[in-house]
């Protein structure tokens, strides 16, 4: 067979070296190179590349020339005279062609078709290095050496810290990481890890500059950590003495503390009990007791008793968890009673107080509160007797459904609050 001309566009035929000499019926007109996707005309019957007849055409196109063979220039319809031929690209693809890295040393030969599994798991094809950053290409076989051994991108653990950097940065992180020993800059000779400098500055170097322990008691010294002990030991009168003196002193305060503890303490004993304009009541463990009352009928509980002002009336306020009246097992009862109080016979009567009783939403963020609170103004008429305290305010205070739905019950505990105004 006459040696083809090759055509410097190689646009469509295999570039593949073949082990035996290819028919000139196998091989593309345009490109003189073995079929590739072979197509063939209906008129006349020629064989070419799929790339390099729709080139032609295109070129064509380009020119505003009718279309025609590029072997025999016979008309040609692009879209009724050209097909696929199967047999052709069978019988090419069967043909024997040595391993496109022969140059490199691979000395397998097979069929055309078997080309793509063998470059698969060529030890000599070029491929790229499989560590995440890296560019570098290379033949398959130096593939595991470079990865594990060789490349900047490799994944080290540092051998003090234990962290993972890639090797080009190791060296760097070794300037920093936080478990490499250093020598102490104090230059006491010590090695010490670079996370334990300052600690080891501060509690232990010899030859960081310290303060005498009884700095606190009037000693002035001021000497290297390694000379502590002989201080101790040459100024151990002085430090007696400067004791002896603190101590004298320390007698006194703590007589003068006491004396004013004691006068606060008979003070507080000799009032009757706390006084607030704003008092809150603290429930815990109120799930528990909201259960007993759900089954153990009439369950009622009482605040501390608390006074409205220095000198003023007397109140504590009363819950019934499952309700009371009508709004039994449907709500909270929440009231405000009176008590007989320490200063009645020298209060006003009647009297007036405008309440206000609230459930407090103990949501984190002021602003997403929602608290339940009702206000009434109640007028006693005269003092309090015992055992007929007036009781005011609400059966249905508040729903229970209405507990579940707000962090009005957090960590077992509810917050309940009187404001006099």
């Amino acid at each position: 067979m006459a040696e083809a001309q090759p055509n410097p566009l190689r646009l469509g035929g295999y570039n593949d070296e073949f082990v035996e000499e290819i028919e000139e019926d196998w091989l593309c007109p345009i490109c003189t190179l073995p079929l590739k996707e072979a197509v063939q005309t209906r008129p006349c019957g020629h064989r070419f590349c799929r790339a390099c007849i729709d080139s032609h055409f295109a070129r064509q196109g380009t020119d505003g020339q009718q279309s025609f063979c590029p072997a025999c220039r016979t008309n040609l319809d692009r879209e009724l005279d050209i097909y696929g031929d199967l047999a052709a690209d069978r019988k090419i693809r069967s043909f024997s062609i040595k391993c496109p890295n022969r140059s490199r040393g691979c000395q397998w030969t097979g069929e055309l078709r078997a080309k793509d599994d063998h470059l698969s798991s060529c030890l000599h094809e070029i491929v790229s290095c499989t560590n995440e950053n890296c560019d570098v290409k290379l033949q398959r076989k130096e593939l595991q050496d470079h990865v594990t051994t060789k490349c900047d991108w490799r994944i080290l653990r540092c051998g003090f810290c234990c962290v993972s950097h890639p090797a080009l940065q190791m060296e760097a992180h070794h300037e920093v990481c936080p478990k490499v020993p250093v020598t102490c800059p104090q230059k006491c000779g010590m090695k010490i890890l670079r996370e334990k400098v300052a600690d080891h500055k501060e509690n232990q170097c010899a030859l960081v500059e310290i303060s005498c322990p009884y700095s606190k008691l009037g000693c002035p010294g001021k000497f290297q950590r390694k000379e502590k002990t002989s201080h101790l030991q040459s100024c151990m009168q002085v430090h007696l003495d400067l004791a002896c003196v603190k101590l004298t002193d320390t007698e006194k305060e703590l007589r003068t503390t006491r004396e004013k503890l004691e006068q606060r303490m008979s003070a507080l004993e000799n009032r009757p009990g706390p006084y607030y304009n704003v008092y809150t009541w603290k429930i815990e463990g109120f799930v528990e007791i909201w259960r007993r009352a759900k089954t153990g009928g009439d369950v009622r509980i009482y605040s501390d008793p608390y006074y409205c002002g220095e000198c003023g009336y007397k109140f504590r306020m009363c819950l019934n968890p499952n309700g009371f009246g009508d709004g039994e097992k449907t709500h909270l009862s929440l009231f405000l009673a009176t008590m007989v109080g320490e200063y009645d016979a020298i209060l006003q009567w009647p009297c007036t107080k405008k309440v206000t009783l609230t459930l407090i939403d103990q949501q984190g963020n002021l602003e997403d509160r929602q608290t339940v609170s009702r206000t009434f103004t109640k007028t006693w008429e005269s003092r309090p007797l015992k055992g007929k305290e007036a009781v005011w305010g609400y059966h249905k205070f508040v729903a229970h459904d209405e507990l579940q739905k707000r962090a009005y019950i957090v960590d077992d505990t509810i917050f309940f609050q009187v404001k006099f105004e």
